[in-house]
């Protein structure tokens, strides 16, 4: 997941690379991690995206579109979601 942080990943290919149906991939996943695999994929691209935001000049918009996600208002939704604010450039 790490190496494809940028990409968009289905359950379908994350299945494939190990040889599991996706309902039995799933169920290991959320057991040894707590979450869904797509949540944890998520939660990868959120926490990037967090660094991004306070260490690099990157606005919100460009920084949605490097993690995969076309509609920068989703980005913020998911990321006020998962990371508990919403994304602001710090002020320096």
């Amino acid at each position: 997941m790490q190496e494809n942080i940028n990409n968009n990943i289905t359950l379908q290919e994350l299945c494939q690379q190990f040889y599991y149906s996706p309902s039995r991939f799933s169920g290991l996943f959320k057991l040894r991690t707590g979450y869904s695999p797509i949540e944890y994929f998520i939660q990868l691209k959120m926490q990037k995206a967090s660094q991004l935001l306070d260490f690099t000049d990157q606005s919100i918009k460009d920084i949605a579109s490097e993690f995969g996600f076309d509609d920068p208002y989703y980005f913020s939704r998911r990321f006020r979601k998962t990371i508990g604010v919403s994304p602001i450039k710090p002020v320096h």
